[in-house]
């Protein structure tokens, strides 16, 4: 069975698929309003930028890290953005209080209380928080890294377009920017390329395309995949030929337990959408098949792996009392149905925005807002992704990828 054959049909906008395969406006009552209510919601707008960050030539920065990774450069959406998209205008922005509350104490940009996925990882492998390649000032290194990932983002163009967000294949083109920069730094193209073989590339990215496939499906699901696997292949092919040899991708979470998705439909028993489930399961099987198949089997020498953040949160929503959390689809901050029909921390609208509310603490919270998990939960996967087993992450662990000769 390919990839392609397993969701057989997609419902219309103004419907979804029912937890027994058919169409119910239950499932997902979406109106026109209601749709472009939650991609607002979504999708967080900004401009392309291709400039170069004057830090390489100031700030050098020497590793300290006994790992065999000296950077580390990030692509993708709002789960490891670093604050990109606070940088230009945008309709959606998490640069204002109480985003960051946690653990810098005020808002960078990142959609949750503290640290995403990317800086766990930093953390662990012993390197800075990369900073958002749009960032001029301050006193970082893009020698140890670059954050490229912008929230509301996509694989394809078309994703969140209205929004001028910055899909992948414009991250790789500041990517290409920055390998410029080091090259010049290090008035050598083969140190550069030597510098980028020992960095983590990391790619988290798709759940706004599949978002919008779900309530726009433009091609039957076997060429949309195709389509997605092949702009994926071509952006991993740029970054090897500039000398990546280690990457990790994660695939894409359960859409149909995030808040947002289950308020919007209506579901007053917290239960997730299966349906909308079984798209983002059609997307993983896919993207396993090219990270474990197709990319080794295409480039020399390349070491992939896959981060498995169905599985993970899937059973922590699930079974939130096991993790210490009491609340697995309710989320910390927001307002109405599941605290999820408004942005955290939105000033109070009296036509489209009430205030919102915020729990006392959002440590027992698997999510922080309408769509994005609270630190506490993003570390807690991102432990498992660090030294978990082949059930979490595949075909090795973060810690041995980083490690490898």
């Amino acid at each position: 069975m390919t990839s392609g054959d397993l969701l057989p049909h997609t419902c219309p906008v103004k419907t979804a698929v029912s937890k027994a395969g058919g169409c119910s406006t239950r499932a997902l009552r979406m109106d026109v309003w209601g749709l472009r209510l939650l991609m607002l919601m979504l999708a967080a707008g900004s401009i392309v930028g291709h400039g170069t960050c004057d830090a390489v030539q100031e700030h050098g920065g020497v590793r300290t890290s006994n790992s065999m990774v000296s950077a580390m450069f990030v692509f993708g959406d709002s789960v490891v953005d670093a604050g990109t998209n606070s940088y230009f205008p945008s309709l959606l922005q998490a640069n204002y209080k109480p985003y960051g509350a946690q653990y810098f104490g005020k808002p960078t940009g990142r959609f949750t209380n503290g640290r995403t996925f990317a800086d766990f990882f930093a953390e662990k492998i012993g390197l800075p928080f990369a900073e958002p390649y749009l960032k001029r000032k301050g006193k970082w290194s893009i020698m140890q890294g670059v954050n490229y990932a912008s929230a509301g983002g996509g694989i394809f163009r078309v994703t969140n377009l209205e929004f001028k967000v910055i899909p992948l294949s414009d991250q790789i083109l500041q990517f290409a920017q920055t390998k410029t920069s080091i090259e010049q730094t290090l008035k050598s193209t083969a140190a550069a390329k030597e510098l980028f073989s020992k960095s983590l590339f990391l790619i988290n990215i798709g759940t706004n395309d599949l978002v919008t496939y779900l309530f726009n499906p433009s091609l039957p699901i076997r060429d949309y995949l195709r389509n997605s696997m092949d702009a994926l292949e071509d952006a991993v092919k740029q970054l090897y030929n500039a000398g990546g040899r280690k990457f990790m991708f994660l695939d894409v979470g359960p859409i149909g337990c995030v808040p947002a998705i289950v308020a919007n439909a209506r579901v007053e028993d917290g239960t997730c959408l299966e349906s909308v489930n079984d798209l983002t399961k059609n997307y993983n099987t896919a993207l396993e098949e090219l990270v474990l198949e197709k990319l080794p089997g295409t480039f020399k020498g390349i070491h992939v792996i896959i981060g498995k953040l169905y599985e993970t949160f899937d059973v922590m929503v699930n079974n939130a009392s096991a993790y210490g959390f009491t609340e697995g689809v309710t989320a910390c901050c927001g307002s109405g149905l599941y605290n999820a029909e408004t942005q955290c921390g939105r000033p109070a609208d009296l036509i489209t925005n009430p205030p919102y509310n915020l729990c006392d603490n959002v440590d027992k919270y698997v999510f922080w807002d309408y769509f994005h998990p609270s630190e506490r939960a993003y570390g807690i996967v991102a432990d498992k992704l660090w030294n978990g087993d082949l059930d979490v992450v595949a075909p090795m662990n973060l810690n041995n990828l980083v490690n490898l000769q």
